[in-house]
């Protein structure tokens, strides 16, 4: 703006300063040839000849583009060509962006060809011929993407990547995104495909391989990575389950379980999981390393479902896991299952009085809990038989309002 003034303001200064020595004197031009005279003022003069070299210089290129129309008139045409190109690319992305894919698939592919970086037409009309579930058709518009311009490899392959996914060619997928893993190997979106593909295509050891890096890059948040884990965890645990019925060696499995529960840390944060876990050693008969996990874990993580678990570990340290128990009651003492653990553990030290003051707190606590039928049977071996018939039918009680609201006779 300051340079548009600046320039006004010397064109009035000029103009007025040429206004002034027209007015003082007009000059005068006498030009004479072959008998033919010519008699003008020399501001008139010098006016018509700025006119001419104006003319002279378009009819100068109008003449070179009449000569030379492989160049010149070319290189008119192709701009206009490719100023068109560039508007129906726009058209097209924009059609692709609102969901109209025939439209934009046409508008790409058509201006490809004449736009300087036909890349982004040939990658969009894929995707847009893939959305038709024209799939050969988006395969051919990938190869065009990559023979235009073939240092585009890692663009063109995360696309065919993503529209094998929407495909559902989970197999083709695997191949495209390991390729672009070499590549780029913390590349965030191509780990995340990974791990939908091996997802479908339940492979969870080679999920397994690539949980560190997730979690090191942190591609997932916490409560992703614990869902992914347990899904993990979940369908190796029936592989190796079956392999038990099948009669294979214990001890391998309980090693096996073992080695995939330290693989996977995150569960930790789950008490089902561990729960779980700890059922899944007792049930492979190691009660040794049962009992030692869910004491660990109960130190670092209270759980309902794990101090329940800890009564079913089958071990003759009876008096030390009462006394772990007894211990945990300073830090827990609303906790309904481990006042059940304390009393069967007393039951089986022939405890009585104790187990019967364990069961009744536990009752205090949940009145629907496996204390009152224990309680019962131990009043009842007691010789309390009232008390004990007494328990029966507030079991009874509880178990009735379960039932359905069924006609009786």
């Amino acid at each position: 703006m300051r340079k548009l003034l600046f320039l006004l303001v010397i064109m009035m200064a000029v103009g007025g300063v040429l206004g002034l020595l027209m007015r003082q004197d007009s000059g005068y031009v006498l030009v004479a040839f072959n008998g033919v005279t010519l008699e003008t003022s020399l501001w008139v003069l010098v006016i018509g000849m700025v006119v001419a070299l104006f003319v002279m210089s378009w009819v100068k290129r109008i003449l070179f583009i009449a000569l030379r129309p492989s160049n010149s008139l070319a290189k008119v045409t192709g701009n206009l060509a490719q100023k068109r190109a560039s508007r129906n690319t726009i058209r097209g992305m924009l059609e692709l962006v609102g969901g109209n894919w025939n439209k934009a698939e046409k508008l790409l592919t058509n201006s490809a060809e004449k736009v300087p970086y036909p890349l982004i037409n040939y990658i969009g009309a894929a995707y847009a011929a893939s959305e038709q579930d024209e799939h050969e058709r988006s395969k051919a518009l990938l190869r065009s993407a990559h023979k235009s311009t073939p240092e585009a490899e890692f663009a063109i392959g995360f696309a065919q990547s993503q529209i094998q996914i929407k495909q559902e060619h989970f197999e083709g997928a695997l191949a495209s995104l390991l390729r672009l893993q070499k590549l780029k190997p913390k590349h965030k979106q191509v780990l995340k495909m990974l791990v939908t593909v091996y997802t479908q295509l339940k492979d969870w050891d080679a999920l397994l391989t690539l949980t560190p890096t997730l979690k090191k890059d942190g591609i997932f948040d916490d409560d992703n990575m614990l869902e992914l884990e347990r899904n993990a965890f979940l369908a190796l645990l029936d592989k190796i389950k079956f392999r038990n019925k099948l009669g294979q060696n214990k001890k391998d499995l309980v090693t096996e379980v073992e080695n995939l529960w330290n693989k996977l840390d995150t569960l930790a944060q789950d008490d089902r999981m561990r729960q779980l876990y700890a059922q899944t050693l007792i049930h492979f008969g190691d009660d040794a390393k049962a009992e030692s996990f869910i004491r660990t874990s109960l130190n670092h993580k209270w759980s309902e479902e794990l101090i329940y678990e800890y009564g079913n570990v089958q071990q003759d340290n009876i008096k030390k896991r009462l006394t772990n128990c007894e211990s945990w009651l300073k830090k827990e003492p609303a906790s309904a299952n481990l006042y059940l653990v304390c009393g069967r553990f007393s039951q089986s030290m022939m405890l009585w009085g104790k187990a019967r003051d364990y069961y009744e707190q536990a009752l205090s606590l949940d009145s629907q809990s496996e204390a009152l039928a224990e309680l019962s049977r131990l009043l009842k071996a007691l010789g309390d038989t009232k008390a004990s018939q007494e328990l029966m039918m507030i079991n009874l009680n509880h178990a009735s309002e379960r039932l359905k609201a069924l006609p009786l006779p």
